[in-house]
């Protein structure tokens, strides 16, 4: 496509040159406008081009080298460290610590990747993984547990907060055991153990090293080394942190001042361009449609609600509410943290449960609309109001979309003892139509 623009300054800066730059006075400003739409026009395709996932497709049966980029070095490390070292363990082992020797490199140390820029996905990872055979196993299914996930599985086995949970789903145990003791010792194994043992998810006799709270994340902290993970790993930046999208706008106004406060070359932070109309859409995005839900927040929010069901499950009914109400007031328009706000004061306050059900914004084609009304079914057998939970629970079955979620056990409702327990709707469902007979009064 022909820039006519450019064109256009071009012809005027040849015309001031051919009459000895009459124009211009001799300054030689004439060119100036036609370089910097240039280099402007550079930097848009430089940011259009752009695509994480592309560049590691092409290089993933490679081994890193000092040439890949610093994107490509990142995925690299992250898509192998989160594939079970189980296929071909020892490419992967050297692929992982290649990519790392060679980021350290570039000012981007191991310790603060692994231990802080991953740790996240990598923790959710394995034991999701460790869930599905543990569920396995409850169920007396035989199966064979890979050799690296059998300690992980042994650590949800001495779980007690999954005591009463053997029946559940294996998302349903993941987020138990990560709100619980398991992600407690996950979180200790990512800041001591030695980064091979972390690479091979090594989590029995690990070798322990000593790190400094200031050398888990990068010079910036926390936030400046998760930015670096999602610039350089997420083609997108409506899939970054909130804090992400602010650190990169900080760059875009001051780069200089920025790279240094984050501690990473600012030559290394140039490799990517992002354009702040593309940052100030993906602000806009997050606030304007947040059901979305970008992934790090519906991370946080699983974890987050698994811990407010294990208060509920334990009684302590206002420590819950208090949790809820924090998260909720924090960000309001977040579905799920409405939804949990709601589900805990369900018990103690039915009829304001449903005023913030009824006025939850959510997309007609989300699983959360099931979610929402089951919980308006629970608040009328809270209340009493059979022939209304009956209503709302026709209209639930009529929905063809099914999800898992936590909610109230129908029959516990009846007994003076409420239990919640993550569940699929149409497992709800049943027990809801066995707790409340057609006819019953």
């Amino acid at each position: 496509m022909v820039d006519s623009y450019l064109l256009f300054v071009e012809r005027i800066a040849a015309e001031c040159d051919s009459r000895d730059h009459e124009f211009c006075g001799g300054s030689g400003h004439c060119r100036t406008a036609a370089t910097e739409h240039a280099a402007e026009q550079a930097r848009l395709r430089q940011a259009a081009e752009f695509d994480a996932g592309k560049e590691r497709l092409s290089l993933q049966l490679s081994q890193p080298s000092a040439n890949w980029s610093t994107s490509a070095l990142l995925r690299t490390a992250r898509d192998l460290l989160l594939t079970p070292p189980t296929r071909d363990p020892l490419w992967r082992s050297i692929a992982i610590t290649t990519a790392l020797a060679r980021l350290g490199e570039r000012g981007l140390s191991a310790d603060a990747l692994v231990r802080t820029g991953f740790a996240r996905d990598l923790v959710l990872k394995i034991i999701r993984d460790a869930s599905m055979f543990w569920c396995a196993g409850t169920l007396g299914t035989d199966t064979t547990i890979p050799a690296v996930l059998q300690p992980w599985v042994d650590l949800l086995d001495g779980e007690k907060a999954l005591a009463s949970h053997r029946q559940e789903l294996p998302a349903h145990v993941a987020s138990v055991a990560i709100a619980g003791a398991v992600g407690g010792r996950a979180e200790a194994w990512l800041r001591e153990a030695a980064i091979a043992h972390i690479v091979g998810w090594r989590i029995d006799g690990y070798l322990r090293v000593e790190r400094h709270p200031k050398d888990l994340v990068l010079m910036g902290g926390r936030d400046a080394t998760l930015w670096i993970i999602d610039r350089f790993t997420r083609t997108f930046p409506r899939d970054w942190s909130y804090s992400s999208l602010n650190w990169e706008l900080a760059f875009n106004a001051n780069s200089e001042a920025v790279a240094q406060v984050s501690g990473v070359p600012a030559e290394i932070l140039t490799e990517r361009t992002v354009t702040s109309g593309t940052l100030v859409e993906a602000v806009t995005s997050k606030i304007t449609k947040p059901y979305l839900d970008d992934f790090e927040e519906r991370k946080l929010g699983e974890s987050s609600i698994a811990s407010l069901a294990t208060l509920l499950d334990g009684g302590q009914y206002d420590t819950a509410l208090r949790m809820a109400r924090r998260f909720h007031e924090a960000q309001p328009q977040q579905v799920h943290f409405a939804l949990a706000y709601a589900f805990c004061l369900i018990i103690q306050d039915p009829a304001a449960a449903r005023s913030i059900l009824d006025n939850i914004q959510i997309p007609k084609d989300s699983d959360a609309i099931g979610i929402r009304l089951a919980n308006l079914v629970t608040c009328s057998l809270v209340q009493r109001d059979l022939p209304g939970a009956r209503a709302q629970a026709k209209r639930l079955a009529n929905r063809m979309a099914d999800a898992s979620a936590w909610l109230w056990e129908p029959q516990s409702l009846f007994s003076g003892q409420p239990r919640v327990r993550f569940q699929s709707i149409s497992d709800w469902l049943r027990d809801f139509e066995a707790a409340v007979p057609p006819h019953s009064a």
